[in-house]
């Protein structure tokens, strides 16, 4: 077939399915139209069935009205008679009514002069009385041939119940043609209505078929089907038209309703896009094929031409022929054009081939190994420079010779027997490859690795043999080297405890170095891991990993359980992919190494790890149950040496119990730093982080460090801050505090600075002092626990900073120090900054203010800080002596237990109200009660929280305060206690919980049930402080 043919097929196949596209679009529009036009035609054809219903449902009514009259069930004719004449004035639009017997003969008529005549032939006569239903009727003429008529009738009944005629009433067929013509129909559309037998009542428009006449016999089939349809037929005037209709048996009953809608006007523009659409699609594949033609002879079969005949002149060896086409930028232009490339560079490759063939031979003879062309008979034809140098012959002495003579291939008889065989073979096609040997000319003897490569022409004739020999002496050394390593290795495996064995892919055992599992290498061949080992679960889970490398290709070391011969032995089992030369899996390859002694070192470490656990978590629980013992008598002592400090005032022994005090607060935190690294090292301690202002925290410790650094003359100031930050404040302020606690202890003089700094990442909190500074090579021992720099007058244990130092690792702060030794030091907490919304930075701002008058405060602390401790301990003793009697202590001249300063202290802060103390220690009640009286409050005091409740009620005041210890009797709290206090008052009572439980838990509780904490040991300023700020003062 030609390229013409060819394009001339591809531009038909390319409109094909454009002219498909057209001619289903075509036929589907057609079809929508004509099923819209359906639709409309039944449209029509309801509304008229719905009014036609309308029409023989009045009839039917009427006459239904007249059999239900009791003078025609009587049989009362003459009454029957007026009645009907009477009803026919009323209703012009129905020609007559009559009333007939059972024969039909009509006894009443609203037409006298029809009274006597019969119906019994009319067939709505016959149908009432036999189906006795209401029946219409078939066109008649009017007995006085005005027109014609449509009768119905209907049976009646007398008083027995008896049927006894029939009512029969005419409809004038002319009244009903103008009844429909009144109503709109469309253009081009016809109704028909006609009786069950075919004949004609109403025709709209005019035209062929009058009432009165037949239907045409197309028409009659559709009589008798059973439902209402549509059909494509020609109509009553010959137009072809699109008819719903109605048959007898549907819609009205015994009447033929139909409406035609003219299918040519209604097709006609689909038509007329049908017709112009397909001379469209055939003008276009005309001009398409002419264009293929034309197109195709100028651009296609021309330039194929041109290539043909050069082809052709190049088959008959004329090179220089060329297609020099003009145009370059089509495909066959570029073809032509790149044919004559071709030619130009098939004559250059053909020089070049000369070329390379000088090359090739260049290439071989500066080759190393021994290259050599032979005849099929075995002649040598050609030589490379290495193996004429071997032979220490010029080539041209050994080519054409037999290659088994050539002296430098001195093989033995059974060497030359061999090389005999291969030039057989090699001749018959077949290669040989085999290791010989030799002895070459000046010599030396060498192992050659010889082969023997046919070649072949196009049918498979040999036409040379390519002989080749590889020098390899060395390798055969190596391999002899390797072998010799190879058994080296084997006997060290056997003496390392190393077992080495190979798996296939059914992982049966295929090759071992050792015994496994009391196994012999041989007897383990072929045998699978269920075969060894006691327990089928180690088997299987031993076979999961080695299934799981054979899949996956990559390696695993796991340490295995496999039990054996009645006893669990443990190995560390590494698997690795045994591959085949192509790389795919074929096996698996595993070391194991027993580990069984370790299992049994590390099963006995573990116990004594656990009893280890048990014997610290016993320690924590000891020293937690402790802790409220421990700090209980710390507490009687701080009140007992205030009133010992008012009794003494003037006294020479006053200093000794400033000693005492300092000793007491030393002993205070000792104790809190033992407490704290034991719940560290327990790793009991939860975090609870949430959004903390610093500004409260820092006002807080400022206000609560403030009398001590004044009492060493330092200066300690906090810098307001307006920050947020994301951490556990209980927590936090601890780390602060014993910053703050180092800070004071090592500062001599000079001043301690609390403040905060914004980070790139976050907030970070730095406590300055300037102390005696840490030497740098010591910067990070100070972190341990039990560590301590320098002698100073205030020690503790050394365990603060380590504390620090677990709090900031467990919130995730990162702790730093700067220091220079003789100036100061500088420790920074570093935590997440909150950035908060315009509600909570309103409240920063009041916070700032806060901070300021915290500041303030702690300014006029430093001040007044001993006058404050003073006081205190005044009204203490005053309490202590009143109860005395005013007897003196210890002989003393000039102090006395009853004095003017205890009576003008008692007397000065009077009627502030009553406080509620309950605790079950009496010794704490007793020093609290006395530190309460002497600041003005009446105390009430109590055991219990039932106690409390009692007295409570029995003195029948409120409560200003309540002061209660966590840890009550029978396992109650000061929580609970406090919260029946409220329900007891109905109403809201401030309360301050005193434990030495420093738990952060304990601060969450106090938070959430709205209580202030106090830990214990307390401090007389203080527990003043804290009352004042719950509204107490």
């Amino acid at each position: 077939m030609t390229l013409l043919a060819r394009l001339f097929i591809l531009v038909l196949l390319a409109v094909l399915p454009a002219i498909g596209i057209q001619v289903y679009s075509v036929l589907e529009q057609r079809s929508e139209r004509e099923a819209d036009v359906t639709s409309q035609a039944e449209r029509l054809l309801h509304q008229v069935e719905s009014e036609h219903a309308r029409i023989i449902d009045s009839a039917r009514l009427m006459v239904t009205a007249v059999t239900e009259a009791h003078f025609l069930r009587r049989g009362e004719v003459e009454r029957c008679q007026t009645y009907l004449e009477r009803l026919s004035v009323r209703s012009s639009n129905y020609r007559s009514m009559s009333v007939t017997d059972t024969e039909g003969r009509i006894l009443c008529s609203a037409d006298p002069s029809r009274i006597g005549a019969s119906l019994s032939a009319q067939p709505h006569f016959r149908r009432a009385m036999a189906q006795n239903r209401f029946a219409v009727g078939e066109w008649t003429i009017t007995h006085s041939g005005g027109g014609g008529e449509l009768p119905v009738a209907i049976p009646y009944t007398n008083m027995e119940g008896k049927r006894t005629g029939v009512v029969a009433l005419s409809l004038d067929v002319s009244w009903l043609t103008a009844t429909f013509a009144s109503r709109p129909m469309p253009e081009n559309a016809t109704l028909t209505v006609a009786d069950r037998s075919g004949t004609i009542l109403v025709k709209l428009p005019g035209g062929p078929g009058r009432a009165g006449e037949r239907l045409p016999d197309n028409y009659l089939p559709l009589l008798s089907t059973r439902d209402a349809g549509a059909k494509t037929m020609p109509g009553l005037d010959g137009v072809s038209r699109i008819l719903a209709y109605s048959p007898p048996s549907a819609g009205i009953r015994d009447l033929f309703i139909s409406v035609g809608v003219d299918r040519g006007a209604a097709m006609g523009a689909v038509d007329r896009a049908t017709r112009d659409g397909l001379l469209m699609t055939l003008s276009g594949f005309l001009v398409a094929a002419a264009a293929a033609w034309i197109g195709g002879t100028l651009f296609i079969r021309r330039p194929v031409d041109a290539l043909v005949r050069a082809a052709r002149d190049w088959s008959d060896g004329k090179t220089a022929s060329r297609v020099k086409l003009s145009d370059r930028s089509s495909e066959i232009g570029q073809l032509g054009h790149a044919f004559d490339a071709m030619a130009d560079r098939l004559e250059a490759r053909e020089a070049a081939l000369r070329r390379s063939e000088c090359h090739i031979r260049a290439v071989l003879d500066a080759l190393p190994a021994y290259v050599g062309v032979l005849t099929p008979d075995g002649a040598v034809a050609q030589v490379n420079r290495a193996a004429a140098d071997a032979a220490g012959l010029p080539a041209a002495r050994i080519v054409g010779r037999p290659f088994d003579e050539i002296c430098w291939l001195s093989f033995d008889e059974a060497g030359r027997e061999r090389l005999r065989n291969a030039l057989a073979l090699g001749a018959g096609g077949r290669a040989s490859r085999f290791d010989s040997g030799l002895r070459m000319a000046d010599g030396r003897e060498m192992t050659v690795d010889v082969n023997l490569t046919p070649m072949v022409d196009a049918d498979g004739h040999v036409t040379h043999l390519i002989a080749t020999g590889i020098d390899i002496t060395e390798r055969k050394r190596t391999e002899e080297a390797l072998r010799i390593a190879e058994e080296r290795v084997r006997t060290g495996l056997r003496n390392s405890g190393v077992v080495v064995f190979n798996q296939d892919r059914d992982l049966r055992y295929s090759w071992a170095h050792s015994e496994w599992l009391g196994v012999a290498p041989a007897a383990l061949i072929g045998r699978t891991d269920t075969d060894l080992s006691d327990r089928r679960e180690d088997a299987e889970s031993l076979m999961a990993l080695k299934r799981r490398v054979l899949e996956s290709g990559v390696g695993a070391r796991e340490e295995v359980r496999i039990r054996c011969k009645g006893e669990d032995r443990f190995f560390d089992l590494t698997v690795d992919p045994l591959r085949d030369p192509a790389g795919r899996v074929e096996g698996v390859t595993c070391a194991a190494v027993e580990v069984t002694d370790r299992k049994r070192s590390e099963a006995e470490l573990h116990r004594a790890r656990e009893e280890a656990d048990r014997a610290n978590e016993g320690k924590s629980k000891f020293l937690a149950a402790a802790s409220h013992d421990l700090r209980q008598p710390v507490q009687s002592l701080y009140l007992f040496t205030a009133a010992l400090g008012d009794r003494m005032q003037g006294h020479a022994a006053l200093p000794m119990l400033d000693n005492i005090r300092q000793g007491l607060d030393t002993l205070k935190g000792l104790l809190d730093s033992l407490l704290d690294m034991s719940r560290l090292e327990s790793g009991k301690i939860a975090v609870a982080p949430v959004e903390v202002r610093l500004n409260q925290m820092l006002g807080r410790l400022v206000a609560e460090y403030g009398p001590r650094a004044a009492q060493k003359g330092l200066e300690l100031r906090a810098v307001p801050t307006r920050a947020w930050v994301r951490t556990d404040p209980a927590h936090l302020e601890r780390i602060l505090r014993n910053l703050m606690e180092n800070a004071l202890r090592y500062t001599a003089s000079g001043k301690v600075l609390l403040g905060c700094r914004r980070t790139p990442s976050g907030m970070r909190v730095e406590v300055w002092d300037t102390g005696a500074g840490i030497p740098a090579d010591r910067l990070e021992d100070i972190f341990e626990e039990f560590t301590q720099l320098g002698e100073r007058s205030e020690r503790g244990l050394g365990l603060g900073l380590a504390i620090v130092e677990r709090l900031s690792r467990l919130l995730g702060h990162a702790v730093t120090v700067r220091s220079w030794e003789g100036k100061g030091s500088v420790f920074a907490v570093e935590m997440p900054r909150v950035i908060l919304g315009a509600s909570r930075s309103g409240s920063g701002r009041g916070t700032a203010a806060a901070a300021a008058t915290l500041a303030l405060r702690s300014a006029a602390a430093n001040s007044a800080a001993a006058n404050d401790r003073g006081r205190a301990i005044d009204t203490f003793a005053s309490a202590f002596g009143n109860a005395m009697g005013g007897k003196s202590m210890g002989g003393k001249a000039g102090v006395t237990m009853a004095g003017s300063n205890g009576a003008s202290g008692s007397g000065a802060e009077t009627d502030k109200g009553m406080v509620l103390v309950i605790d079950d220690e009496a010794i704490i009640l007793l020093g609290l009660k006395a530190i309460l009286e002497g600041w003005g409050y009446d105390v009430l005091t109590a055991k219990s929280g039932d106690q409390a409740l009692e007295r409570l009620r029995a003195d029948g005041r409120r409560p200003r305060i309540v002061l209660a210890d966590y840890q009550l009797q029978q396992g109650r709290t000061g929580p609970d206690a406090v919260a029946a206090v409220r329900t007891l008052m109905g109403e809201t009572v401030p309360g301050i919980i005193l434990t030495g439980d420093t738990n952060p838990e304990r601060q969450e509780e106090a938070e959430r049930r709205g209580f202030r904490l106090l830990h214990k040991p307390v401090f007389p300023n203080d527990l003043r402080r804290m009352m004042a700020s719950a509204g107490a003062a």
